[in-house]
């Protein structure tokens, strides 16, 4: 509907107009919606060129301001003004990489979103004919399933097979999609201004600007173990998969952020339940559910509850042992031009290079529990309202390292 009022309808509907400092756009007929955008606060500019826009010549746009964005339609051939050519050579990388990125990048609740989409619009496009034959498909390989893991003597009720191949084929879907999105991948930096470019259905083009922005890599467990990881600026990955030993070369390349070799500070190991106590107690409650399902004769041929409560003390044993590498690797590591932070945030490893120029604010923290074991919280503010916590150091090491 956006496409037709505001691409294919757009004399009517849209009137855009620049002016030396800003960006002017109006919508709507009946109700008109005027923005103004100062250039000076723009961070992103983003253009997504699906088959359909191609065919129709068309591209969406949409630009980001520290607050808010605006969207709108332009013509294949039409620029923006205010956006400088880029020449300078480009970064592209290896195609293991591009695979690897693909992989760390892709996930499991995004898939499931993805093919549960992909299966309505297939039943609305095609009618129920195409769904029913996916559904059938997935609960024969879910049957195939139960019938060898039986052979093993393992029994697993069929509605958690079927999960478990719905899920995986989810997965699978979400990381085509992924890899088709970073194929043709190329990123160049000219002077405050880098653009990454990917894709071959659907090309995405994306211009940041490197004025404060803080780059972060983005590490589940694979990528922990693996030791690589992409690169994100501005929501944007800018590297597929980086190794760890290479990433502040890739970053000083890509954003012109020096990284300093500073020593890292990091939790001491008697900081374990600080990272792993929510699910060491699930584990706990859960062990203690299916001991009382056991031992009781009521509940014991229960086989859809011991699946539920042995599912449940698989995530949680699993969240214990990413949580556990988390604080492993998480730290803080501050040198004379950036701080690099590392926090544990849901099951991933967020690693953040934050120059000294962005830095608006610092504060320490700690409980009742943290000022016996002098133990305490490190957050830090940045000018772009980028709030980071590197939780339970030793607060008597911060301030050697911390030259704020």
């Amino acid at each position: 509907m956006n496409f037709l009022l505001y691409y294919l309808l757009r004399r009517f509907f849209v009137q855009l107009s620049f002016t030396d400092n800003a960006l002017l756009l109006e919508k709507g007929l009946i109700l008109r919606r005027k923005s103004v955008l100062p250039l000076g606060n723009i961070v992103r500019v983003s253009t997504e060129r699906s088959l359909v826009h191609r065919i129709l010549a068309a591209k969406k746009v949409t630009i980001y301001a520290v607050r808010g964005k605006l969207t709108f339609y332009l013509r294949g051939s039409e620029t923006l003004p205010f956006l400088p050519e880029i020449r300078s050579p480009s970064i592209r990388p290896r195609f293991s990489e591009l695979l690897s990125g693909a992989f760390f990048d892709t996930r499991a609740l995004g898939g499931i979103a993805l093919l549960a989409a992909f299966l309505r619009r297939l039943s609305s496009l095609f009618g129920g004919e195409y769904f029913d034959r996916v559904m059938s498909a997935i609960s024969d390989t879910a049957e195939t399933l139960t019938n060898t893991l039986s052979a093993l003597h393992i029994a697993v009720p069929k509605i958690a097979a079927v999960l478990a191949v719905f899920i995986l084929a989810a997965w699978a879907l979400a990381f085509a999609r992924k890899l088709l999105r970073l194929s043709r991948f190329r990123a160049a930096r000219h002077g405050g201004l880098l653009r990454v470019q990917s894709g071959v259905i659907t090309l995405y083009d994306d211009l940041l600007v490197l004025n404060s922005a803080s780059p972060v890599t983005v590490s589940p467990l694979s990528a922990i173990l693996a030791k690589r990881a992409p690169i994100y600026l501005r929501g944007v990955m800018i590297f597929p998969s980086a190794p760890s030993n290479k990433a502040p070369k890739i970053t000083r390349a890509l954003c012109n952020i020096p990284v300093d070799n500073a020593p890292q500070i990091k939790p001491p190991l008697s900081a374990f339940m600080g990272f792993c106590a929510a699910p060491l107690w699930w584990a706990a409650g859960l062990s203690g559910g299916l001991t009382l399902v056991y031992l009781s004769k009521w509940f014991r041929s229960a086989m859809l509850l011991k699946t539920v409560l042995y599912c449940g003390l698989i995530v949680s044993l699993y969240t214990v042992m990413v949580s556990l590498l988390c604080m492993l690797h998480s730290g803080l590591a501050a040198g004379e031009r950036t701080v690099k932070l590392s926090m544990h945030r849901g099951l991933r490893l967020y690693t953040y290079t934050v120059p000294h120029r962005t830095i608006v604010e610092e504060t320490f923290s700690q409980s009742i529990f943290q000022r016996r074991s002098g133990l305490c919280h490190f957050r830090l503010a940045t000018s772009e309202r980028l709030r980071l916590t590197a939780r339970q150091l030793i607060k008597s090491e911060i301030p050697r390292y911390t030259p704020f």
